[in-house]
């Protein structure tokens, strides 16, 4: 076997699936199954002895489950990749990828396209089927703007409290020593990292989010 092929090892807890990828991927002349395992603890146990660079894990297995054994390979064996390769298709991306697996793929991928995640987890990129990608760019983007509003400078924190407390742009800025300009300026701000368009609005948001 060539040194330059692309060593891995392939999880799974039925002899099926195992079979069906091994021919899948040895149809790529730059990849070699090196090895099996039927559920998370033995896959880490076969890791440790043939240090694969990709291991095609599943998720939903006896013993230890694909996540947990995605973690501690990760502590073992920090360099070694893993693509997830399943069934499901709910929230277990966002805590496969906490993990710290580096690809994750639906079984219903074409072999080709199976390869070549294998290609690209190795190569350092993160492949993850098209069908949950929406869901976890919507998850991201309410995560950055839930934290946005952590962003807040003391200033407009400051402002933020007086337009609650009703002060207009010109007593906002008498009490704060700055100009009207300026308090516009920062209002927009606030505005735009608690996603609201209007003063009622921010107040109302400040409070939900325990800002005032």
């Amino acid at each position: 076997m060539s040194e330059s092929r692309i060593k891995v090892l392939l999880v799974d807890d039925h002899a099926i699936v195992l079979e069906g990828l091994r021919r899948v991927l040895e149809l790529d002349k730059e990849i070699e199954v090196v090895g099996v395992a039927r559920n998370g603890s033995e896959a880490i146990s076969v890791a440790t002895s043939l240090s694969p660079d990709v291991v095609v894990m599943d998720l939903k297995m006896p013993v230890m489950d694909g996540i947990s054994a995605t973690r501690e390979l990760k502590k073992r064996l920090p360099n070694i990749r893993v693509l997830i390769l399943t069934v499901l298709d709910d929230d277990s991306v966002e805590k496969a990828i906490g993990a710290g697996v580096s690809g994750y793929l639906q079984k219903n991928m074409a072999p080709k396209e199976i390869a070549n995640a294998v290609h690209q987890v190795h190569q350092g990129l993160c492949p993850i089927s098209p069908a949950l990608t929406q869901g976890l760019i919507t998850e991201l983007a309410t995560l950055k703007q839930k934290n946005k509003s952590l962003l807040l400078t003391p200033r407009e924190s400051s402002i933020l409290k007086l337009i609650a407390e009703g002060k207009n742009t010109t007593e906002i800025g008498d009490s704060l020593f700055i100009s009207s300009s300026t308090v516009k300026r920062e209002v927009g701000q606030i505005f735009d990292k608690l996603g609201v368009n209007d003063r009622p609005h921010a107040v109302s948001e400040a409070i939900r989010q325990n800002l005032i």
